[in-house]
């Protein structure tokens, strides 16, 4: 927990501070992030509609189908990224201003590079994702989906259940959550104690 609170201070100001905020606060896949429409996010509401995701095909940037049906979400906001994406857009609407005609966003993305494009995945943890790490002091390994691990094991340490995680990950199924994040739920193994012993003893 407070890896991540230093995390997130160290990424303030950050050109992509937004992107980082949501990566830790919804569990986003980095693909779906990079892949954000702003007429998928809705800040009056404070949710974003996971529908697409970047991946570059045959050299080429190209928005992709979820995988599952399961992929494709709606996640609410907290208010801290509210905040970041209202910082983000103004900061974006200052930079299409500046360059005109120059300006390339036609895919209308969220996160994107200084001059519209879309931004690369490889890019993004080398050199943003591991400026904001060695800011905050923590380790540089630390992978962009990692962002994700932590986002769920913090939720499911505070208590929002298995399935809730799960609906916000864009999981499968609650089990595929549970099969992988366990170790995060406090009593896990207390929890199936009281479970057999019901189910046994009836």
């Amino acid at each position: 927990q407070q890896e991540a609170k230093a995390f997130l201070q160290a990424a303030i100001g950050h050109r992509l501070e937004a992107l980082f905020v949501l990566a830790l606060t919804t569990g986003a896949r980095q693909g779906e992030l990079l892949g954000l429409r702003w007429d998928r996010v809705d800040l009056d509401n404070g949710h974003i509609d996971i529908r697409q995701a970047l991946q570059r095909i045959d050299g080429r940037f190209q928005l992709v189908e979820p995988k599952t049906s399961s992929s494709a979400r709606r996640v609410a906001l907290t208010d801290i990224a509210v905040e970041a994406l209202r910082h983000h857009h103004t900061r974006q609407l200052k930079e299409a201003l500046r360059l005109g005609q120059a300006w390339d966003n036609d895919m209308n993305l969220v996160f994107c590079t200084t001059i519209g494009s879309p931004l690369d995945k490889a890019n993004v943890t080398r050199r943003e994702l591991r400026s904001v790490l060695r800011h905050a002091g923590l380790t540089p390994q630390l992978r962009f989906h990692d962002l994700r691990h932590i986002s769920a094991s913090l939720a499911l340490g505070e208590g929002m259940s298995v399935t809730s995680v799960s609906e916000m990950l864009g999981h499968s199924s609650p089990a595929t959550t549970l099969r992988v994040y366990a170790h995060a739920i406090p009593g896990a193994d207390r929890l199936v104690a009281d479970a057999l012993q019901n189910l046994l003893a009836s």
